[in-house]
């Protein structure tokens, strides 16, 4: 890490705070990351919403007081309205200008990540523009992916007319933006492969949030490699938001196609959201209440338990993403199979740990689930792959890459 301590650092960021009696809250990952910001520059600044309640899509969120963070007299937050809509938008917009404008020029590093329609960060981005400043753009989805994916699964109509016409102009705007970045940070061979052609300066990078403490033992390995070879029921699992573009239907037709075809299996799908209900429905009306499981959200120590005791971390993502937590179940020794873009393959390319299928072919996901159930040296061997993956993945040598660039490319 380094010891040299650079200036003042900005970042425009989506809600990663939220208020609990009245405190300050951030989210634990971004606060691992904001532990590193701080060891390598002066003074921290980070502008955001404030999420409205104690959850986000239905999930409760990890979070820290900010007051209680180590250096928290070097660090700074900003409170922005709660955007993401025309007329909260508009309302704010004059006085959100006037302040990220100021805060823009006062800092030395610039760091925003654009998000959604109506947005400050892409406000943000503007901004520096019009003040002619270096600026590093960072994305952990492919934006376009993702809209095109949410449209296609709204009724027609008016509001979707509406949504069409904010995605269309939220992607110009983000294609504006990194075309005038001078530095982008893109999570994952996805977002990497979806901007590289716009950016000037892109570099694929990883937001993992995997520490030494998370990788599977010694110990737990062998155990769960006995408990393959001796054919214990297999256990299926997975951790996340119960949401469209997570493929949680497809996850329910999915294992019931494995125990239609003689597995023994056990799956657990830890995580809520506003899809819950229905995937209950449907593990019901199929029969499956005995071998689907839903415990909710529950703390992440208790989801990284479980994978260690997993064999196969079924996910079914349905857009160009880099979600954390494929990179936490290989760290815990858990084979992924699911839907192979980019960034998953990207993740087992040098020691393996995964078996893929094309977007959408949910039935090849069932036939690679019940050949590895009748192959467990076949699924051993994976197993053994997917915890050699994981301990390629470190949180804070990956934080520090992304500092790196950004101290190299940003200065003045």
């Amino acid at each position: 890490m380094s010891e040299v301590k650079d200036g003042t650092l900005l970042l425009v960021t989506p809600a990663v705070v939220r208020t609990v009696n009245g405190v300050y809250e951030v989210e634990a990952d971004f606060a691992n990351n904001l532990r590193l910001y701080l060891a390598n520059f002066k003074r921290v600044t980070f502008a955001g919403p404030v999420f409205p309640g104690l959850t986000s899509s239905g999930i409760v969120l990890r979070s820290l007081p900010l007051q209680k963070m180590e250096d928290a007299d070097r660090l700074s937050f900003i409170p922005l309205p709660y955007p993401y809509r025309e007329d909260r938008y508009l309302r704010h917009y004059l006085s959100t200008r006037r302040l990220l404008a100021s805060e823009i020029a006062k800092a030395q590093y610039l760091i925003f990540s654009p998000h959604s329609s109506y947005d400050w960060s892409t406000l943000a981005a503007h901004l520096a523009i019009k003040q002619k400043r270096k600026y590093d753009m960072e994305s952990d989805h492919d934006h376009a992916s993702a809209m095109q994916f949410h449209l296609a699964t709204m009724p027609a109509g008016l509001r979707k007319l509406r949504k069409t016409i904010w995605a269309r102009s939220f992607i110009k705007d983000v294609e504006t933006c990194f075309a005038k970045s001078s530095l982008a940070l893109l999570q994952g061979q996805d977002v990497f492969d979806a901007y590289k052609s716009i950016a000037p300066n892109p570099h694929k990078v990883l937001n993992v949030q995997v520490s030494s403490e998370d990788y599977v033992t010694p110990p737990e390995l062998e155990e769960k490699l006995d408990r393959i070879e001796n054919k214990k029921p297999l256990s299926i699992s997975y951790a996340g938001q119960a949401i469209a573009r997570k493929g949680p239907l497809d996850w329910i037709k999915i294992i019931h196609g494995v125990s239609q075809a003689g597995v023994d299996v056990q799956a657990t799908w830890f995580g809520d959201g506003p899809l819950m209900p229905e995937m209950k429905r449907e593990a019901a009306n199929a029969g499956m209440e005995a071998k689907i499981h839903f415990p909710g959200s529950v703390g992440r120590h208790e989801i990284i338990s479980a994978l260690k005791k997993s064999d196969i971390f079924l996910f079914c993502h349905k857009i160009g993403e880099s979600p954390r937590c494929l990179g936490e179940s290989l760290a815990a020794g858990c084979a992924l199979v699911g839907y192979g873009t980019e960034y998953p393959r990207g993740l087992v390319a040098d020691r393996g740990g995964g078996e893929f299928a094309d977007m959408d072919d949910w039935e090849k996901l069932v036939n690679l689930i019940v050949s590895l159930d009748r192959n467990r040296q076949q699924l051993r061997q994976l197993t053994e792959a997917a915890a050699a993956s994981g301990r390629l993945l470190d949180r804070d040598v990956a934080m520090q890459k992304r500092i790196d660039l950004i101290k190299t490319y940003l200065s003045a």
